[in-house]
């Protein structure tokens, strides 16, 4: 938390100011609890839990993404749990940090919060509040989620702090705004991808009407002659 308490991701409230991790590791970024995409207070799920060379440890369902470092290079990646190895390394403040043991074993109860940075420090360890059920990368899946991102901090100015945009009575399950994402995934990932091709179409057509206009201008450019 940002006011240097800790608080378990089931007692996560919309609105709480969290610390997050940057995409490298390398400092703390100011975040926020925007909604509850996920809650199972008695469901039955196979976890994944990763304990560090140090001792620090976390546990995810095995969809669900960590940021993790193949050991060797530097640039981390997103990976569900479930195939994460002792090869990789995870990713805490300012460095990585290699895996002692995995555990695989039943629990009840997981909860899958979304954040205005798309990560979720959990134990001093960076992971993603994307799974990998979606069937998307983390960037793609926080690209999607700019419209409700958007939307969450218009509201939230407009009525307040307390206001909560993404209010439900449901407690267990599925967010409805999540539900209709997958729901309509294919239509959603149509618009994504389509919008893309349409600004690329659109930057190469302009890019070359103006190369004609300035090769056109150059050949047809008076020349003087020097008559002696």
């Amino acid at each position: 938390m940002l006011d240097g308490g800790r608080r378990r991701i089931d007692e996560l409230k919309v609105g709480d100011k969290i610390w997050s991790l940057a995409d490298n590791g390398r400092y703390f970024v100011e975040d926020e609890m925007i909604l509850m995409m996920h809650a199972e207070r008695h469901s039955l799920d196979v976890f994944y839990s990763f304990e560090t060379v140090e001792g620090d440890s976390v546990s995810l369902t095995g969809s669900h993404n960590i940021v993790v470092v193949v050991a060797g290079e530097t640039q981390p990646i997103f990976l569900r749990a479930s195939k994460v190895t002792l090869k990789h390394r995870l990713v805490m403040f300012n460095r990585t940090i290699g895996l002692r043991n995995i555990m695989v074993s039943r629990r009840i109860g997981f909860y899958s919060p979304l954040t205005l940075t798309g990560y979720l420090l959990v134990n001093g360890i960076s992971t993603s509040v994307y799974a990998d059920s979606f069937r998307a990368t983390h960037h793609t899946l926080h690209r999607v989620f700019t419209p409700v991102r958007i939307y969450y901090r218009l509201t939230r100015w407009f009525f307040g702090d307390s206001y909560n945009p993404f209010k439900t009575n449901i407690e267990d399950g599925m967010h409805p705004l999540i539900s209709f994402i997958l729901r309509h995934h294919w239509p959603i990932r149509a618009i994504y991808y389509g919008s893309h091709i349409i600004a690329c179409t659109i930057i190469i057509a302009v890019a070359v009407h103006f190369t004609q206009q300035l090769l056109l201008q150059s050949f047809t450019k008076p020349r003087k002659l020097d008559i002696k």
